[in-house]
Formats: C-alpha cells, sequence, structure tokens
C-alpha cells in the first residue's frame, strides 16, 4: 500500500501551503508536510524508518536550529526579485537577477 496510514493528512497541509500569503509560513508547511509523507510511507511499510529520520532531522535542523533572520531575509530578497521581475515585464523588459 502507497501511503494511507495516516490518510494522506501530509497532502491536505501541502494544499494549505500553497495557500498562505506568508512566505515563512508556506515554506513551514510544505517542509512539515514533507515530513508527514516520510512518516505516513514509514508507517504504511512504503518506506524505511531511515528516510522519516533524515527528514525530521533536516526540518529540525531548519526550523529549531538555523538562522531565522538569514532565512527571513532570503524571503524578502525572493519577492523583491518578483516584484522587479513584474515591473520590468510591464515595460516589455527582462530582469536582470542579482
Amino acid at each position: 500500500m502507497s501511503g494511507g496510514s495516516m490518510d494522506y493528512i501530509y497532502f491536505q497541509v501541502e494544499e494549505a501551503a500553497s495557500m498562505c500569503e506568508d512566505a515563512e509560513l508556506s515554506d513551514l508547511l510544505r517542509d512539515a508536510a514533507h515530513v508527514l509523507h516520510e512518516e505516513e510511507w514509514w508507517k504504511s511499510n512504503d518506506k524505511s524508518i531511515d528516510d522519516y529520520l533524515e527528514a525530521l532531522a533536516e526540518f529540525k535542523a531548519k526550523w529549531f536550529g538555523g538562522d531565522r533572520s538569514e532565512r527571513l531575509k532570503g524571503y524578502v530578497d525572493k519577492e523583491i526579485n518578483r516584484c522587479r521581475e513584474r515591473c520590468y515585464s510591464i515595460i516589455g523588459a527582462k530582469a536582470v537577477s542579482e
């Protein structure tokens, strides 16, 4: 059986992530969905516990051990680049990435 032991909850979390306006919350939900996917597939005997534990460790390192200010700066930079691209497209030009 492929997944299903947790009623595919990870899929609902992925959908919620795609609807969030806040980039940080959306990113956290996508990462949490990945961990939930790995746990569900492990519990359904489709993946090994090692896959789940690796995903869990990566999630915890990013969200509980990383530098939040650097992550937030990355979200700001990404949004500025999107804005630059939209503005340049209005005048028919292509934005140059920094």
